[in-house]
């Protein structure tokens, strides 16, 4: 079906496209919201290439993976005060001063792969999670849909209906924009969580440049303030974004230019990548909002972030393309991030490209209950290398037994000796005190999780004579994943015991051979 007004509605959108755009007309006819639409994609072409990073010299806190004992571990009594996350804090002033629910790492931002994506439980409950408290403070952000009303409506409820107050700032058109220090005292005084709308991301962060929100968006993600938003607002947070913004109905009279533009002049537009804010930490990381979507203009969002990839791979070596699916969402804490799927199918996925093939590979990633350093998200799709399996397969016949001197545990003990174990015992001693009763302690269980099984991990507790024993982590054979770590450690946290994790899968984070054996 053809619409009406096709070639002459065309026409006008970009013949009376001028250099400087002028949003502030409230009741337009056709004509004038045509050329208004044109206009505003004119302007937003020159500036397909220009860069809103303003993320360089912004360093992240510590993450919730736990460091390695090469990188001094702190207590996981600490970890447990912060969700997980070792927090600029010291362990004893962390666990006076925060509370249990609040996670300290900085930036904080929950990454929609839709607009809508941040109403399912699992994702609006881990924006509500991260604010760290229970009605927090909403800044509402429209730039990238024009300040549209029901688009506020639609986000200012779902934080209005849980006792949230909401403010909403409208920067799109300049005879909005508040003076400089009201919009500070929003985002960065007042805020506790700041929610971006979908839409034209390109026109939001022009806007947000022009008026110096950028910076105060920055500046409330270093204070822990939740960044958060779907599609534009999502993409707009990271290196570069694979963005609609060039779409022809993605303007301010969107509805003016779906009914005057034909179907042929609606698909007629190219997806664009585009500098983003840079707050997401980690390398160069291009956001695929959309991932599992085709657009408008009848072309795969995933195959054309793959093209995208595969023609900037000289520019940026190493770029990765991280595609979120319209019902998942990228939770960010500090350097780590976890996958959170909203509909229990839907996911995030790595994709990385290798110009001498001009081959691309995309690796779904699993949603996790924990984050994980970003840097190991993005690693998910490097297979193990010909060279490695070969060097294992030298070691299939290699003996390592190193058991043949232990010594056994005495067979008899005096009635003394046995009264003074039992004692110690009681009284939680220490496995070297009861040394006389047992040398030898080990719990083999099936796989990982089955330590987590009360009847196994109460017996990994009894076998230690301690109600809250110290912990080591080796989590060589997994090499070294903080979601194994995250995994295998889930109860020992929850008990709020010590842990320290010990990494020598690789050579660079070997500790100290004395450091070694002070933790094991």
């Amino acid at each position: 079906m053809v619409k009406s007004g096709g070639t002459e509605a065309m026409a006008a959108l970009f013949s009376l496209a001028s250099p400087s755009i002028d949003l502030s007309i409230d009741r337009v006819s056709l004509k004038e919201a045509m050329a208004d639409n044109g206009i505003i994609l004119s302007a937003l072409e020159t500036h397909v290439d220009t860069d809103f990073n303003i993320g360089e010299v912004m360093q992240p806190t510590s993450s919730s993976a736990a460091p390695s004992a090469a990188d001094s571990v702190t207590s996981a009594s600490a970890s447990a005060v912060s969700g997980g996350d070792v927090g600029a804090l010291g362990t004893e002033e962390a666990a006076s001063s925060v509370p249990s629910e609040v996670n300290n790492s900085v930036p904080k931002i929950v990454c929609a792969g839709k607009g809508g994506a941040l109403s399912p439980p699992a994702i609006f409950s881990k924006v509500m999670e991260l604010s760290g408290k229970e009605n927090p403070n909403v800044v509402y952000i429209g730039t990238a849909s024009f300040d549209a009303d029901k688009n506020f409506n639609r986000h200012g409820n779902e934080f209005t209906m849980r006792g949230c107050l909401v403010e909403r700032l409208d920067v799109s058109e300049p005879d909005t924009v508040p003076p400089h220090e009201e919009m500070r005292r929003l985002v960065v005084d007042w805020a506790d969580v700041v929610v971006c709308s979908g839409g034209n991301t390109l026109h939001s962060l022009l806007r947000w440049k022009d008026v110096g929100l950028d910076l105060l968006l920055k500046e409330a993600a270093e204070k822990g303030t939740v960044l958060c938003g779907g599609s534009a607002g999502a993409g707009c947070w990271f290196h570069s974004m694979h963005s609609d913004s060039m779409r022809p109905d993605n303007t301010k009279h969107a509805d003016v230019a779906k009914s005057e533009l034909d179907d042929d002049e609606l698909e007629d537009w190219e997806f664009v990548k585009i500098s983003g804010l840079g707050l997401v930490p980690g390398p160069d990381i291009m956001a695929v909002p959309h991932f599992d979507r085709t657009g408008t203009n009848d072309m795969s969002r995933s195959d054309h972030a793959e093209q995208v990839l595969l023609e900037t791979e000289n520019e940026t070596p190493g770029a990765i393309a991280f595609g979120i699916d319209n019902n998942a969402a990228f939770v960010v804490t500090g350097d780590s991030a976890m996958v959170v799927s909203g509909d229990g199918e839907a996911t995030c996925h790595v994709v990385v490209a290798d110009e001498e093939t001009g081959e691309t590979s995309t690796a779904p990633l699993v949603p996790q209950d924990e984050p994980i350093p970003i840097e190991e998200l993005m690693l998910a799709n490097t297979p193990a290398t010909a060279e490695h399996l070969d060097t294992l397969g030298d070691h299939v016949e290699t003996n390592f037994s190193i058991a043949e001197d232990l010594l056994e545990p005495p067979t008899t003990t005096t009635d003394s000796a046995t009264e003074d174990a039992s004692a110690l015992n009681s009284h939680g001693g220490s496995s070297q005190e009861n040394e006389q009763v047992s040398n030898l302690k080990i719990v083999a269980a099936g796989r990982m999780k089955t330590l987590q099984l009360p009847p196994v991990f109460e017996k990994v507790i009894e076998l230690s004579g301690k109600e809250q024993p110290k912990i080591v982590y080796i989590g060589t054979a997994s090499f070294d994943r903080t979601d194994k770590y995250n995994l295998c450690t889930k109860a020992f946290r929850e008990l709020e015991c010590e842990i320290e994790r010990l990494d020598v899968s690789e050579t660079d984070t070997v500790p100290t051979y004395e450091e070694m054996r002070r933790l094991v």
